[in-house]
């Protein structure tokens, strides 16, 4: 009912492996846990999770983004659509900062930098996630920061697309309308729980969760058609090259 392999209960009941919240909210459910008990057994989960390089962001990184880095460290394969900028985990140091301070006044940008490229470090590990982007060419035109930081920006991105397991497409403005114009977002899915998957958007102050298979359903038939308006990786490599020498 959950979604889960064998394997992947048996390694959170022995307690070798601390599920995702969303992962708990939805056993949670299916064990009939409710009110005091299951608000306390969340805050237990929620501070499970909170491991790692995040531990040195608390107060920084808001609580709602922790349970995707959560989900991100568990993750076999990631898949993002990415509408107006170069999704946070293919970032560079001067393009986040630069969004970051475009943002929400008041916020600790140098603290929310640093938390961005240390959860990068993701793709740095053995065995790294599948990491696949579809990213609308809108987003490799738009001038974030400057010419300088862009060019930086796009370099890095070309850089990143040849690593054998991340996958960068760019999908043309000529496409036209497509299946989430308005929504970028991500979906996570893991080896241990084959059946489940996990949605994942935000907006300015906070974010969504989705893990019902006919939702998610919903966008794995999304990305399907997403990948194959996209460029080819070829043709999108060859397209972000373009517009690095346009900035050089």
């Amino acid at each position: 009912m959950a979604g889960l392999g064998r394997a992947s209960l048996s390694r959170y009941e022995s307690c070798t492996s601390s599920p995702a919240v969303p992962v708990v909210e939805k056993l949670l459910t299916i064990y009939g846990v409710e009110g005091d008990r299951e608000a306390a057994l969340l805050r237990l989960a929620r501070g499970a999770r909170s491991r790692g390089w995040l531990r040195g962001f608390r107060g920084v990184v808001p609580e709602w983004f922790e349970d995707l880095v959560a989900l991100e460290g568990d993750a076999s394969a990631i898949q993002e659509l990415a509408l107006h900028y170069v999704p946070g985990l293919l970032q560079t140091e001067d393009y986040a900062r630069a969004i970051l301070q475009a943002g929400i006044l008041g916020l600790d940008v140098e603290g929310l930098v640093k938390a961005r490229l240390a959860r990068a470090s993701i793709l740095d590990r053995v065995p790294p996630p599948e990491y696949w982007v579809v990213l609308c060419e809108s987003a490799v035109d738009c001038l974030v920061g400057g010419r300088e930081v862009m060019h930086e920006q796009l370099k890095h991105l070309a850089a990143m697309a040849q690593r054998p397991h991340i996958t960068v497409q760019v999908l043309p403005n000529s496409h036209g309308a497509h299946p989430s114009m308005t929504t970028p977002f991500v979906l996570l899915n893991f080896d241990l729980a084959p059946n489940f998957s996990v949605v994942y958007f935000d907006y300015l102050t906070g974010s969504l969760y989705r893990d019902e298979p006919h939702e998610v359903d919903q966008y794995h038939r999304a990305y399907r058609h997403l990948i194959k308006a996209a460029l080819p990786e070829d043709q999108s490599y060859r397209l972000i090259a373009s517009r690095l020498r346009d900035l050089s």
